[in-house]
């Protein structure tokens, strides 16, 4: 009988988050079918980094970054993208999108960044508005510090986010250039 309750929960997990997409209008959107924007270019792409985040409250005493590799990161003179590789597929999904307020003018990525969820509903990922970036090391792993601003990290209950890679000094002079 247990068992049978543990199935209805699911399903109505299941039937919850399918109604509150559809009134949302929240659809996925996936790497493959991304097109970017006119007049924007790729710098960078790593098929194997790892993106993480650090919470502002409710963080552990001791945070690790397990380097899993399962993140795609597309660094445009934009934004950065990150999509992660969905259950059973071999397609990506966007999860993030990463601006700089210095170098973006896009009033609708402004906007996401600090409505609820940091617009993820109705667009389908989270977009994070940054301030910095700084090259540094993490738990001895090499990353990219990106500090959000100060109302997209009260949005989004951010202290920083992390991506991880080991071919930062690529990154580095793919930035440069």
């Amino acid at each position: 009988m247990a068992f049978l309750y543990f199935i209805a929960a699911l399903l109505g997990i299941v039937l919850v988050a399918v109604v509150v997409n559809r009134v949302t209008g929240t659809k996925a959107t996936y790497l493959d079918a991304l097109v970017l924007e006119p007049g924007e270019r790729e710098l960078w792409r790593d098929v194997g980094a790892d993106f993480a985040t650090l919470p502002r409250l409710g963080q552990a005493a001791v945070m690790a970054y397990p380097r899993l590799r399962r993140h795609t990161v597309v660094w445009t003179d934009r934004r950065i993208i990150v999509a992660q590789q969905v259950l059973l597929s071999a397609k990506r999904m966007l999860t993030h999108q990463i601006f700089f307020e210095s170098q973006s003018s896009d009033g609708a990525a402004r906007e996401a960044a600090t409505g609820f969820a940091g617009g993820f509903y109705g667009r389908g990922f989270t977009t994070i508005a940054c301030v910095a970036k700084t090259f540094d090391r993490v738990n001895d792993k090499d990353c990219v510090r990106l500090q959000p601003t100060t109302d997209s990290g009260a949005t989004l209950n951010l202290v920083e986010a992390y991506v991880f890679t080991e071919r930062l000094a690529e990154l580095r002079t793919s930035l440069a250039e």
